[in-house]
């Protein structure tokens, strides 16, 4: 298996910036403002930078005949040096980008509507904002009481639900490190041993918690955080040890060092014999071949998920049981992955797949008595078709993986 180190990649994504100029210039706005913290993935997006614990603003501001268009970083006085990279990108040379700063005692939306002010005392013109759904209170009304109209707009949104090659690289990378940390759980529950209805290793009790230490360590070791997103979940208690016979779900989604998050679910049993865990793999490895014949550009990720779930369903499994049921149902989930591990294309939001569209698509069998089992990975739609990211093998039975590399 391919390791690929994603600290290693120095190609970093341009900024989103141009979203927001093709948004302003599209509706006459003067300008756009965006605030929100370091783990606000839109932020990240707009800068391509990871800015300070602190709050901060993105100000876009339009151009004219006479001004080139601007983007501004508002950011704490005590952390300009630290944001250095803020900048437009190789295809917008004509965008100019500052960063500055602002003493403690100065409120965001107050550097915000400072900044605007002189940006309207040399241009005039319209005092229409653009502005995220999410606005903070405050700055929208430090915004409104100096005269502004803040217009809500999805710009940034639907930028966000497809990727460009640069961002494609990056979740690519994050998801090789992805396969390292479930190739290493496998590698650990492939010489388990049964002892008493629970697994040992090392002569140990393997517990769900001794191997996510294992899977985060490969993780780390690879270059990438895990980012509390390891989950290892099966019927017993996560503190007992992980019992024999039993499905156990493998669930890691990294981020990388340029912000971008893997996704990668595996269900295995060890010394199972068979049955019920049997057929709901199989259900689901053919719900997830369903997925995938269906993920093509102008389709809605909800009719993605309708045919995994009527294909896993097809296995015996009910499809839409009622809440007071106790069949083993079918599931199916198809959501975008990027600088948030859940974000568009999804259902309900930005939900039609378009080229450049990388989606997780998860799909399993949920049994109320027996457990679960589920199959993730990523896939990137191109004008060329799907490609899965991060090849990784499913088998209900773990494989010591690392041995075959």
């Amino acid at each position: 298996m391919t390791n690929t180190d994603p600290s290693a990649d120095s190609s970093r994504p341009s900024s989103g910036l141009p979203a927001i100029q093709a948004a302003v210039e599209e509706t006459g706005a003067a300008g756009f403002v965006h605030v929100g913290g370091r783990t606000d993935p839109d932020l990240r997006y707009l800068t391509r930078v990871d800015g300070p614990d602190r709050e901060t603003a993105v100000v876009f501001l339009s151009g004219d005949a006479d001004r080139k268009p601007e983007a501004v970083y508002c950011v704490p006085t005590d952390v300009i040096a630290d944001v250095s990279g803020f900048e437009p990108g190789p295809d917008r040379s004509d965008t100019v980008c500052r960063v500055v700063g602002r003493s403690p005692t100065t409120a965001t939306g107050q550097q915000v509507r400072s900044i605007l002010a002189e940006h309207h005392q040399a241009t005039g013109g319209d005092r229409t904002l653009l502005v995220p759904r999410q606005l903070p209170h405050d700055t929208a009304v430090f915004l409104q009481e100096a005269g502004y109209e803040l217009q809500s707009t999805p710009a940034i949104t639907s930028a966000r639900a497809t990727k460009t090659p640069a961002e494609r690289d990056c979740l690519r990378s994050v998801q090789a490190a992805a396969t390292a940390g479930m190739a290493r759980a496998e590698a650990v529950l492939a010489v388990s041993e049964p002892a008493n209805g629970g697994l040992t290793f090392d002569g140990r009790p393997l517990t769900a918690e001794r191997l996510r230490r294992q899977i985060d360590t490969e993780l780390a070791s690879a270059g990438v955080a895990p980012a509390a997103n390891t989950r290892i979940e099966a019927p017993t208690a996560t503190a007992d040890p992980l019992p024999a016979g039993e499905p156990i779900r493998l669930h890691v989604a990294p981020r990388g060092p340029h912000g971008y998050y893997g996704l990668l679910t595996r269900t295995v049993a060890v010394d199972c014999e068979g049955g019920w865990e049997r057929r709901a793999f199989i259900a689901a490895d053919a719900g997830l071949k369903a997925a995938i014949r269906h993920i093509e550009p102008g389709v809605d990720v909800s009719t993605v998920e309708g045919e995994a779930v009527a294909e896993v369903g097809a296995y015996g499994f009910a499809v839409a049981p009622d809440a007071a049921s106790t069949q083993a149902e079918a599931t199916a989930d198809v959501h975008g992955v990027g600088l948030s591990a859940y974000e568009p294309p999804a259902s309900g939001t930005e939900s039609e797949l378009r080229s450049g569209s990388v989606v997780a698509v998860e799909t399993g069998v949920v049994d109320p008595e027996q457990g679960a089992v589920r199959l993730g990975a990523l896939f990137e739609l191109s004008e060329e078709g799907v490609e899965t990211l991060g090849e990784y093998p499913s088998s209900l039975s773990p494989v010591d993986r690392l041995e075959t590399d």
